[in-house]
């Protein structure tokens, strides 16, 4: 089949040149004239590549829509095309996944090369769709059946650096999953040997830190400890020692705050997935043609990116409706990220207003306890940064050492919220 490509400008007589000349090379193209037109063109016909300029509507209007197609499919990759563009905004397109960035006024003489790099970037991105659906199909095995073929094939693919950071790191959460046992065996044989002492001192502190602490389930409590302990043996805030250890108190952590969410949410999630009309309000978040989120309904999710810095894509969402379709009742939030989002689409009041109706999402989870949807939407980014911030490949930009101290903070303010819940 024919590579497709989106060719994203606002200048008709280019984009039209440019069509024409592609297509004689047998590519299949779709054109758009703007960002916001481009988003609806990407969720309509799915291109396998995005050439966008750089300067539209807004000198800048380029990197807005790559920010904009990454949340809705980070494995999408994008050229950008640039006429008057510096050095500086070569840099930022690369840094939010550009492929890469090609100067307009040598695109003549550069054609070839710009072929080129269209067919290298489409199998690029295939490569990395096919590896991410083998790690969702590895991610969605019965509970507790953990074969060595699937940890080692999850190993591999993190262990490739070609890949996308994205993929490797759903590969490195589905491995955590399922190697989970493995790691909280390990950490209760360590902590068998530790200081009675110190265990009661990090017990005391969390009970200081965090309200209704003695309320948790006898699980989330001890993992907790555990992780507490371990925290202050190897430094506190200054932590140090071997990073598969550290690794292993930021998952205690997370570990406890999974546990006692969905301890306290259990029969709320059941009755929501059980009842039929959460059926039919997802149904009508999902465009039917496309099998995509509804337009409407993702530029919902959109502007609510731009108030909070979600640690989600539009294609996460996607991944949870269609996993509550298939699965309904049976459905289990596998993971922060996967639970944070059904708190921030089903956990609140508010309404989408569509072409055809205004649909009205009145906090089908029925979650208690928070005084305003702002409250809801923190707890909601809590939980999905938390996930993030123990994945090695995901905020690069924070050392090993640091994230173990961001890990225990998010994770007691997840905690303060979970104590709320009514």
């Amino acid at each position: 089949m024919p590579v497709k490509v989106l060719i994203v400008d606002d200048n008709a007589m280019y984009r039209n040149a440019f069509k024409r000349n592609m297509m004689l090379q047998n590519y299949d193209v779709v054109e758009a004239e703007n960002a916001e037109q481009a988003i609806g063109v990407y969720q309509e016909s799915r291109p396998d590549v995005v050439v966008t300029d750089l300067s539209m509507g807004s000198p800048t209007e380029g990197l807005d829509l790559i920010r904009s197609i990454k949340q809705v499919e980070p494995l999408v990759p994008i050229v950008m095309i640039s006429a008057v563009g510096t050095f500086e905004e070569g840099a930022e397109a690369s840094r939010l996944g550009a492929h890469s960035v090609i100067s307009k006024a040598r695109i003549d003489e550069e054609i070839e090369s710009l072929y080129r790099t269209i067919e290298e970037a489409s199998q690029v991105g295939e490569l990395n769709r096919n590896v991410r659906d083998e790690v969702q199909q590895l991610s969605g095995g019965p509970e507790g059946e953990v074969s060595q073929d699937r940890i080692d094939r999850l190993r591999q693919i993190i262990g490739n650096p070609k890949l996308h950071a994205s993929v490797r790191g759903e590969a490195y959460d589905a491995l955590l999953q399922a190697t989970e046992t493995e790691v909280r065996l390990s950490m209760e044989k360590e902590v068998e040997e530790a200081d009675r002492a110190e265990l009661e001192e990090a017990e005391q502190r969390l009970e200081e830190l965090i309200p209704g602490f003695q309320s948790f389930s006898a699980d989330s409590r001890k993992e907790l400890c555990t992780a507490e302990y371990f925290f202050h043996r190897q430094g506190g805030d200054h932590v140090q020692g071997q990073a598969d250890f550290s690794r292993n108190i930021g998952f205690s952590f997370c570990f406890a705050v999974e546990n006692e969410a969905k301890s306290r949410l259990r029969k709320r999630l059941h009755k929501f997935l059980s009842n039929s009309d959460s059926v039919r309000l997802i149904r009508k978040l999902i465009d039917k043609k496309t099998g995509q989120l509804d337009l409407f309904y993702h530029q919902h999710l959109a502007r609510l990116q731009q108030q909070v810095a979600f640690d989600f894509t539009i294609d996460n969402v996607r991944q949870v409706f269609q996993r509550i379709l298939e699965h309904e009742s049976r459905y289990k939030p596998d993971g922060l990220k996967a639970l944070g989002i059904m708190v921030l689409c089903f956990g609140r009041e508010y309404s989408i207003k569509t072409l055809r109706e205004t649909i009205k999402i009145n906090n089908p989870m029925n979650l208690r306890g928070f005084e305003s949807e702002n409250e809801i939407i923190r707890f909601a980014h809590l939980l999905v940064s938390l996930q993030h911030y123990r994945n090695p490949y995901i905020h690069p930009e924070i050392s090993e050492m640091e994230k173990i101290s961001k890990i225990r903070e998010t994770a007691i303010q997840c905690l303060r919220e979970i104590s709320r819940l009514g």
